[in-house]
């Protein structure tokens, strides 16, 4: 523990500026931003400390989806920036975005002692200002970020070069994208401007608007697994609308499902349960709802203490990560399910 002193506060404040990364206390206690699980043995959780001076994040991988107890993870790692977003590339590589602006390329390799460690391969910083959300395309080459700068950027992860760059893509901060399944053109952003853009790169216009709420922000938007025309979108008051972006110019459904703005929606990808839509708000709850039958509510949990900010299925269970630190496994049953 540092000795400061308390005679001259702005000495303190220098001792703080002047303290390199590596002099910084670890803060244990991470605000958890999201949860990547690719399979039962390999899973990344990340968090940012956002109750210090240092707005530093951690990154975690799990060889063990049964229990994350952050003591337990097989690779610890402080990073010297908050870390907001990520997406795997395969088993052992996955993108980093950062509140910095930067892209970051990690693979997990085993060490001499066959310990499991992070390589940083490559890193680029051409966002101005910090990236929220980052999507990947099905060829694991490809990439798409957006963030506070209202620019979307699209990758190649190869050589990390930003291959289209489109700036002010919205009239605000971008704060959701997903990408179209099994494809590798197409993609759909969201933003505080309250409009949800489809892009497809191959077109001389690459966007047009499928959804648009006046005087609201949009928060959150999802692309179906398993039905490549449906996507939602969930917005500042709380609503989430269906839109089959063959025919955009009505939502087939929006209603009002959480007195707190959306914060993220994620279809169950197991093609049998692929009418499930998972959600987090800014509150404590984690909901189900079926798509199929008109976002009846299936499941909901409130067993965190702090937003919610991270959701994961695997198989036919969901998990979440909040900003008290913890990861919760919720065993989520359909709706037919429950019919019979």
């Amino acid at each position: 523990m540092e000795n400061w002193d308390t005679s001259d506060t702005n000495t303190n404040g220098d001792m703080f500026r002047n303290m390199i990364f590596a002099d910084r206390s670890p803060v244990v206690n991470k605000n958890l931003q999201f949860l990547l699980i690719y399979d039962e043995s390999n899973a990344l959780l990340g968090g940012t400390n956002m109750v210090d001076l240092y707005w530093t994040g951690t990154l975690w991988h799990f060889k063990d989806i049964s229990d994350f107890t952050r003591e337990k993870a097989a690779v610890t790692q402080q990073m010297s920036n908050g870390i907001c977003d990520a997406v795997y590339l395969g088993y052992d590589k996955f993108v980093v975005v950062e509140d910095s602006g930067a892209v970051q390329i990690i693979e997990i390799v085993q060490s001499v002692e066959k310990q499991s460690e992070f390589q940083f391969l490559e890193r680029t910083c051409q966002h101005d200002d910090s990236i929220l959300t980052v999507s990947g395309f099905s060829n694991k080459r490809n990439i798409v970020t957006g963030g506070m700068d209202y620019c979307l950027k699209v990758w190649d992860v190869e050589d990390l070069v930003a291959t289209y760059s489109y700036s002010f893509a919205h009239t605000d901060i971008i704060t959701s994208t997903d990408v179209k399944p099994m494809c590798s053109s197409e993609f759909i952003s969201a933003s505080l401007d309250g409009e949800a853009l489809l892009w497809d790169i191959r077109r001389a216009k690459p966007a047009h608007c499928i959804f648009k709420k006046h005087d609201c922000h949009l928060t959150a938007v999802a692309w179906s697994t398993g039905l490549d025309h449906l996507i939602a979108v969930g917005a500042a008051d709380g609503s989430i609308a269906l839109i089959d972006v063959r025919q955009a110019d009505n939502p087939l459904y929006e209603s009002v499902e959480s007195a707190r703005s959306i914060h993220k929606l994620l279809f169950n990808p197991n093609p049998e349960k692929k009418d499930q839509l998972a959600c987090c708000s800014d509150d404590t709850s984690v909901k189900v709802f079926d798509t199929y039958r008109e976002m009846l509510p299936t499941f909901e949990d409130n067993s965190h203490n702090d937003f919610v900010r991270g959701l994961a299925w695997y198989k036919d269970d969901l998990y979440s990560c909040s900003w008290d630190g913890n990861v919760i496994k919720h065993v989520v049953f359909s709706s037919k399910d429950d019919s019979s």
